[in-house]
């Protein structure tokens, strides 16, 4: 089950500007080193001494909001923090890639001769042409971040130092390992070093005055993937990016179908009609 973080914090009852899968403090997210993983049995009990008028001190350590009987409580066989797994799409793609990385790159060699070199790249088969640049993009989906990070290191090269250079490689191989369809012991050891090694050269972005901090949730996230996907398996079939495609079908052509008023009763009725030719097609595709 893919969530975005503040749903999921929403989901693990803790509080928003602490991670959902581990104890790590609000201002230590930046470490490298990964802190104890929650428990679904101590925070179950942490809550119920809450409830009870009790003030234990893990309630407040932990970062929990007083909900003192989630539903996910008497769940058997279940750890609710280990249920969420990562999304590539807005922890990635929309977050890493998109609100970090590039702006990062902003920062360094400037918007304008960002948006020229994408500009003058020649155009190759697979890769999307930015002819106007970046900039101009006003609706980001996942689909430019992708096209973005195929081509954001090499227009790097001669405007800024090596460690920048660095760092941001080694963000973007762990980038495309976490997108493997097939993960072995040394595809995941790879991306714990790619990992390892964007620690090792961040702080060039607080030295050039681009950061102050990296206690941004979304980057410590990343420290998680290597458990999940030993746990959960390859993160491709675990994007959200799959689900919210069918905003376009279900949602965004139903609405387009519609007089634009009351449009939801529309929408829905748009919707039973369109299933309806779906599996009357299917039916006559069958005999």
């Amino acid at each position: 089950m893919s969530r975005t973080i503040p749903s999921s914090v929403s989901l693990h009852v803790a509080k928003k500007n602490r991670c959902p899968r581990c104890l790590v403090l609000p201002n230590e997210r930046e470490s490298p080193q990964l802190s104890p993983l929650r428990s679904q049995t101590d925070a179950t009990d942490i809550l119920r001494k809450a409830a009870n008028g009790e003030t234990p001190e893990e309630f407040l350590e932990q970062g929990l909001r007083p909900v003192h009987r989630p539903f996910w409580a008497d769940l058997p066989h279940t750890d609710i923090f280990s249920c969420i797994a990562p999304d590539i799409l807005h922890q990635i793609h929309k977050g890493v890639i998109k609100d970090h990385l590039l702006e990062w790159c902003k920062g360094i060699i400037g918007e304008d001769e960002l948006d020229a070199r994408f500009a003058t790249l020649p155009e190759c088969h697979g890769v999307r042409h930015f002819h106007r640049g970046i900039s101009v993009i006003t609706q980001w989906t996942g689909g430019e971040a992708k096209e973005i990070k195929k081509v954001l290191l090499g227009l790097l090269v001669g405007q800024t130092n090596t460690r920048v250079l660095k760092a941001a490689r080694a963000l973007l191989d762990f980038v495309y390992y976490a997108q493997f369809e097939v993960h072995s012991d040394a595809t995941l050891a790879r991306m714990d070093a790619a990992l390892a090694d964007f620690h090792a050269h961040k702080d060039v972005f607080v030295e050039l005055g681009i950061r102050d901090h990296f206690n941004i949730p979304k980057l410590h996230s990343l420290i998680h993937y290597v458990e999940a996907i030993r746990r959960l398996g390859c993160l491709d079939g675990l994007n959200t990016e799959t689900s919210e495609r069918f905003h376009i079908d279900y949602a965004k052509e139903a609405y387009r179908a519609s007089s634009r008023r009351e449009y939801f009763a529309q929408m829905t009725l748009w919707l039973q009609r369109q299933e309806a030719v779906i599996l009357q097609d299917a039916y006559l595709s069958w005999v």
